[in-house]
């Protein structure tokens, strides 16, 4: 519409402009009464014509505005059907879009995270997923656009749960007083004192002498053991690791277990239940 408007102020100024320069020009021209009187007669044709186009532009215009102005009522009514069957208005659709803008911007934030770090706020995951489910069950997210943003959040969620380091720990705080053999044996850790060995060889970044550490440490403790891991039981030693399926299928290579694992493996025929092995690739 603003198009057509423009197109018929233009066409009526370049006429104004071409008439007043048409006419200073022929002025200056020598001519007799009758050509000037046919000249001046076309340039008032020209001009009426110029006048009837641009009345039908306007009329052109004001249906146009008739017909954007029912459209956009048409369209409220729409609107009004929908905000009904939806249970809410046009804010409380805003409100819930914003809403979910603010989720993604939550799960976004924990997609930086190193894996390790992101394995520790994992109970925010199930959080964020639980928001999630919530806003799913709303009758808003029936809206296209809103099904659009809530599969987006949820393939996020996915695959921040994929990147999530295989192995599942738990963490503990030391406290003034602790040692590993007492941490071991709290019931809610492993209950039995004798696993000490197993939060030692977990925690080596931490843990240089397993009689020394200290208040604030947080040691992670080893619920499962991950792909590239193996907890040792008794009765094991390194060539029977080695030459079990999962492992190596093969004796001869617990050399490899005595390479990756020397950091607390002292001598290749003495190890200790509980200890966690790492199996190299």
């Amino acid at each position: 519409m603003k198009n057509i408007v423009k197109t018929a102020f233009a066409f009526a100024l370049v006429l104004s402009l071409t008439m007043l320069f048409s006419i200073s020009s022929f002025a200056q021209e020598k001519m007799t009464m009758e050509e000037y009187n046919i000249k001046l007669s076309g340039f008032q044709t020209r001009e009426a014509n110029a006048k009837a186009d641009l009345a039908k532009c306007e009329a052109e215009i004001e249906t146009l505005k008739q017909q954007i102005s029912q459209t956009d009522e048409e369209i409220a009514q729409v609107w009004s059907g929908i905000y009904t069957m939806l249970e809410t208005n046009e804010a409380g659709v805003k409100e819930f879009g914003s809403a979910l803008n603010n989720l993604e911007s939550e799960v976004d934030a924990l997609a930086s995270l190193s894996p390790e770090e992101l394995f520790k706020r994992r109970a925010e995951i199930d959080q964020l997923e639980q928001k999630l489910n919530e806003y799913k069950g709303s009758k808003i997210a029936l809206l296209s656009e809103m099904q659009d943003k809530l599969a987006t959040i949820e393939g996020k969620i996915a695959q921040l749960r994929a990147s999530l380091p295989k192995a599942d720990f738990d963490e503990y705080t030391v406290v003034k007083g602790d040692y590993l053999w007492k941490i071991a044996g709290k019931s809610d850790i492993y209950d039995d004192p004798y696993q000490w060995m197993r939060i030692y060889t977990y925690n080596l970044d931490q843990i240089k002498d397993p009689d020394l550490i200290n208040p604030d440490q947080i040691f992670k403790i080893q619920r499962s053991a991950a792909d590239n891991e193996y907890l040792v039981v008794k009765g094991d030693f390194l060539s029977k690791i080695a030459g079990k399926p999962e492992i190596f299928n093969d004796p001869t290579k617990w050399t490899k277990l005595l390479e990756a694992n020397k950091s607390f493996i002292k001598d290749q025929n003495v190890i200790y239940p509980h200890q966690v092995l790492i199996i190299p690739e």
